[in-house]
């Protein structure tokens, strides 16, 4: 027997589930979110207290100014990052508050 090619299950969920359904937009939501935690790294995910995504524009709820401000010269970095990772441009807007 012929073993087949493996698939990822986060492909076949993204072909099954429908990006405009409730469950699709949560899904995006925790991708988005993920890829905010690997582009900023461990300290800054710590500094940041929420996310929120929502039509495009990605708000982060920062603690501490000093990241803020850090994360806000970044931000054209930051944004092309996390739309690399994700693999299209998703996130069009990123505000640090």
């Amino acid at each position: 027997m012929r073993r087949q090619q493996s698939v990822r299950i986060g492909d076949i969920l993204d072909a099954y589930i429908p990006p405009e359904s409730t469950l699709g937009r949560g899904l995006l939501t925790a991708k988005v979110s993920s890829a905010y935690r690997q582009v900023v790294g461990a300290a800054a995910t710590e500094a940041t207290m929420k996310l929120t995504y929502k039509d495009g524009a990605l708000r982060c709820k920062i603690s501490s100014s000093m990241f803020r401000m850090h994360l806000s010269a970044n931000k054209d970095e930051i944004l092309k990052a996390i739309n690399e990772i994700l693999g299209k441009e998703e996130v069009k807007s990123l505000i640090f508050t």
